[in-house]
């Protein structure tokens, strides 16, 4: 048995064996091939990721479409009286497709599609930035490990191309973790990228700076002296302080009053009071986070919660131990964790900011794991080479179970969810008004819609309070971003003005699941089945969840391996066959 002053020995015998380029810190892959590789999976997730988040739609898909057409659906978070949504943010998309928008009679799902390849493209080139900074400063291992737990992630394949500001902060947050890893550390670029995610984005994502920033702060203040420190920090924050005057400045001149939007979304979601705040939403028990991570990352979400574990071990076990800057890498993950798990109020897309730092703890963890093969190698007496081949072997073997696990994930998510948007074709002339009653929350937005359909809502079992409409104007600049709108609350209060009348609607949008008529109340009747009204336009199946198997609705697998026990429904859009008698 080696003594312990062996161990180094056997690890560096075991490191000759690596490829040369982990040796001299360089990226195992190309960067062109490893982006290139991203952004073809973000095309794909742009194409047929669903939309699983009606704020998604409501409060950045129709802002958009109004700015961008006049018209479109309006919250109460958009009314001045409240403003904690950010016209910049929505205007800067609304500018990228402005090009799209002019052009006459061009197919506004299209512009829907170009929208999500340009953020699936911004999500690609921060992935492959982060890679690059991690293989050169921790090591090629990990930054490949990395892209290879990410890019597969049924997590990712949801984020990438989401227009929420979580997933636009899990993109700018990732370019301020790769910046603080390169050396020297542009201190003013980083905390640029995390202003941008915090008040262009999401203002909470700033707490993923702090281990980061307090690191640098150590460092240089040993290299330069707390004073020196201190000046560089001061000289660096004029850029962030830019972004927040032109957040502060464009937003107070579309709602036509001074706002700081970042402060407001805080003041909401933190200090609203018992009365309103995010918990009007709904609630979720403390583990939600740990269950949602899991379903959407699998084996390596096991890895990221266990990593502050294994770099314990590591410390005392692997002969190179662990680094200052691998420790901080692991923190932002948990302190994120953590602040959200002790929110009564989740959301999946709650997450998302914290998704690169998952996979960095994962790709770390994984890392450490090889090592320990190697170590208990050195410890047996095993050649060198063949403990790297097993420790290779046991992680390879972990990222294919995890990747096939995800991907099928992916293919069910995508088939059992999909009818929302599939059921709208260009070649449907669909006019007037097309109203959603228990489907409201499913409306994929007005860039499924002809320029003549306006979406309008009925009375249905919900209770809570639907989205207006904006005041529709042909200016060029839109008066509903001032306009104080009428019957609006902050309390999620029911409000009956928004609701049409359902002999007023030429279209209707409903789904039909057998079995449950006796379900159907007076508020929701099977519209399908009302053929002396209604006639059917286009019909896509859409999963029963409530009667399929969690195992079947969770992941998909083929018939040769799993009998497949999933139960479909109907999702319709129907056409009215005739007016009723009032």
């Amino acid at each position: 048995m080696p003594s312990r002053g062996q161990v180094p020995l056997a690890a560096a015998a075991a490191q000759k064996l690596d490829s040369v380029a982990i040796s001299k810190k360089c990226p195992i892959i190309p960067y062109h091939v490893v982006l290139t590789a991203i952004f073809s999976v973000g095309l794909i997730s742009a194409a047929f990721a669903t939309i699983p988040d009606c704020d998604e739609v409501f409060n950045y898909w129709e802002p958009t479409h109004y700015l961008s057409y006049g018209d479109g659906l309006q919250t109460w978070e958009y009314s001045p009286a409240y403003a904690i949504r950010s016209w910049l943010y929505v205007g800067l998309h609304s500018l990228v497709t402005l090009p799209f928008s002019l052009v006459p009679n061009f197919d506004k799902s299209h512009i829907f599609l170009i929208l999500r390849t340009i953020l699936a493209g911004i999500v690609s080139v921060s992935q492959a930035e982060l890679y690059n900074a991690l293989s050169r400063s921790i090591s090629p291992e990990v930054g490949l490990l990395f892209i290879l737990i990410s890019v597969p992630s049924a997590g990712m394949f949801q984020a990438t191309p989401t227009y929420l500001p979580s997933s636009f902060a899990m993109s700018f947050v990732t370019f301020g973790i790769a910046e603080f890893l390169k050396t020297p550390v542009s201190i003013s670029r980083a905390l640029t990228y995390f202003s941008v995610a915090g008040f262009l984005g999401w203002p909470f994502c700033l707490a993923l700076v702090i281990p980061q920033l307090l690191l640098w702060g150590h460092n240089d203040g040993r290299a330069r002296g707390i004073i020196s420190m201190v000046q560089h920090t001061v000289c660096s924050i004029w850029p962030p302080l830019i972004v927040l005057a032109i957040t502060i400045g464009i937003d107070s001149l579309a709602y036509r009053k001074l706002v700081f939007v970042p402060l407001n979304i805080v003041l909401y979601n933190v200090f609203g009071g018992s009365e309103r705040g995010p918990d009007l939403y709904g609630t979720e028990p403390w583990w939600y986070y740990i269950a949602n991570l899991s379903l959407n990352f699998n084996i390596v979400a096991m890895a990221a919660f266990a990593s502050i574990l294994v770099v314990v071990i590591s410390s005392f076990i692997l002969p190179t131990g662990v680094t200052r800057q691998q420790f901080v890498l692991l923190l932002p993950f948990y302190l994120w964790l953590v602040i959200f798990s002790l929110q009564p109020h989740k959301e999946e897309r709650f997450m998302f900011p914290a998704y690169p730092a998952l996979c960095i703890n994962a790709a770390m963890s994984m890392s450490w794991v090889k090592g320990f093969v190697l170590f208990v190698g050195s410890r047996l007496k095993i050649q060198p080479k063949a403990a790297t081949f097993w420790g290779t072997s046991l992680v390879a073997g972990l990222l294919v179970i995890s990747a096939l696990i995800s991907t099928s994930r992916t293919i069910a998510i995508t088939i059992a969810y999909s009818a929302p948007k599939k059921i709208y074709r260009s070649d449907q002339n669909i006019y007037g008004n097309v109203c959603f009653g228990k489907e409201w929350y499913r409306f994929p937005s007005s860039y499924f819609l002809p320029l003549g359909a306006r979406p309008r809502f009925i009375k249905s079992a919900f209770t809570g309070l639907l989205p207006g409409a904006f005041a529709e104007t042909n200016a060029p600049f839109r008066d509903g971003t001032w306009i104080v709108p009428e019957n609006m609350n902050d309390l999620n209060q029911e409000d009956y003005s928004k609701y049409t009348p359902i002999d007023e609607c030429d279209y209707l949008v409903d789904s039909y699941f057998s079995g449950r008529e006796e379900q159907a109340g007076p508020l929701e009747p099977n519209y399908i089945l009302d053929t002396e009204n209604w006639s059917r336009v286009t019909c896509h199946r859409f999963l029963d969840a409530a009667k399929t198997p969690f195992l079947s609705r969770a992941l998909w697998l083929p018939s040769l391996v799993y009998r497949d026990q999933r139960v479909w429904g109907e999702y319709c859009i129907l056409k009215r066959k005739r007016r009723t008698k009032t």
